[in-house]
């Protein structure tokens, strides 16, 4: 079974966090939370990161919160790009309107789900960004999603400059 399990280090290029933060923070202006996703290729041990997708999505003010939906053909379209670019989905990453942490949603319905992607959640609609403090970190294990700690964030998510 193919996994991201072996791999030590996520490198992000600085374009991919910067139109990260400006998606995210232009739902967060409609205070709707967002889904961006990065996928790239591996590199023995670590994995590339190349590319910035924002799926189409339908953003939903619920009584219990906000949330985002992705539909089945953008997942397929989704699915069709990265075989034909040779890359594989490795990280989720989303917005909160206060602190970031994974939802019974969150956990229930990712998009990624090969063990050892990430799912990455930007607090107050990231207006301080993914470098900004209060982002949180999560690792896909056998038992579901596992927080990282800062020091294993900052060790396994490397922003390139």
């Amino acid at each position: 079974m193919n996994t991201l399990e072996g791999i030590s280090k996520f490198v992000v290029p600085r374009s991919v966090v910067e139109d990260t933060d400006t998606q995210l923070r232009a739902a967060g202006v409609s205070h709707c939370e967002c889904f961006v996703l990065w996928s790239g290729v591996r590199e023995d041990q670590t994995f590339r990161i190349r590319t910035r997708h924002v799926p189409r999505q339908t953003a939903y003010r619920l009584s219990e919160g906000l949330c985002v939906r992705v539909e089945g053909d953008e997942l397929h379209r989704l699915n069709v790009w990265l075989f034909e670019n040779h890359e594989e989905l490795a990280v989720q990453v989303h917005s909160h309107p206060t602190e970031a942490y994974h939802s019974d949603t969150d956990d229930t319905y990712p998009i990624v789900t090969m063990r050892g992607g990430l799912s990455v959640v930007v607090p107050d609609f990231a207006r301080a960004g993914l470098r900004g403090k209060g982002v949180v970190n999560y690792r896909l294990g056998m038992s579901g999603w596992d927080e990282l700690s800062v020091d294993e964030a900052r060790r396994l998510i490397q922003f390139e400059d």
